[in-house]
């Protein structure tokens, strides 16, 4: 085989050049096909920024329905209703949830903030409010289990201020299951900064 020297190198066709040219000729010998392919490509971008600007607009006339809403039941239900497709629309749920837990209405507290969760789709600060409002609200509703499930992996996984309520109502749930064991165990891994609600359940377990 012949040995290619540096001069067959430097001598070698440009490949951008060849190509531009034929790109050039193919334009000239089929205009109409040229014409159709730059309109679809017109009318794909075009489409795309517009369904950008939509749901930008959409999202922020959400967060201020959201942000208007206060604590009004109805009108953070109307968020949800207008816009369950937008971030907003998801956290009027979460919003609902704590309005639920708070009027003593677990069953609502737990449906809202499971469907938040499931919305959702990350594990953020938003996800753990959640997923403690579900837990109180299974306290509540006399089903420690099902909330020592969704605790146990808060515990392990949630950031440290998250971390010390979840191990507060763990300490609950088991205390509810007459886990006392298990219950001083998680309460007394509450840090510093939370101490001062794990004392009267821990005074509680030191009478039994």
């Amino acid at each position: 085989m012949a040995k290619t020297t540096r001069k067959d190198l430097l001598n070698a066709p440009d490949e951008f050049v060849s190509t531009t040219r034929s790109a050039v000729k193919w334009i000239k010998e089929n205009p109409s096909r040229f014409a159709v392919a730059v309109a679809i490509i017109v009318v794909v971008l075009a489409s795309g920024i517009g369904f950008y600007s939509w749901k930008m607009d959409r999202e922020y006339s959400a967060m201020l329905a959201l942000s208007t809403s206060g604590d009004s039941y109805q009108t953070t239900l109307d968020v949800v209703q207008s816009y369950a497709d937008t971030r907003a629309g998801k956290l009027a749920k979460l919003r609902l949830a704590r309005m639920a837990y708070g009027e003593k209405d677990p069953k609502m507290a737990v449906d809202y903030a499971q469907d938040f969760v499931n919305d959702w789709g990350r594990e953020d600060i938003f996800h753990w409010q959640g997923i403690l409002i579900m837990a109180a609200a299974y306290i509540d509703r006399q089903e420690p289990d099902k909330a020592l499930d969704l605790l146990t992996n808060a515990v392990s996984r949630s950031p440290q201020n998250f971390r010390d309520q979840a191990l507060f109502y763990k300490g609950q749930a088991l205390m509810a299951l007459n886990k006392n064991a298990e219950a001083k165990e998680a309460l007394t891994q509450i840090s510093e900064d939370y101490h001062d609600i794990a004392l009267p359940p821990l005074a509680s377990l030191e009478t039994h």
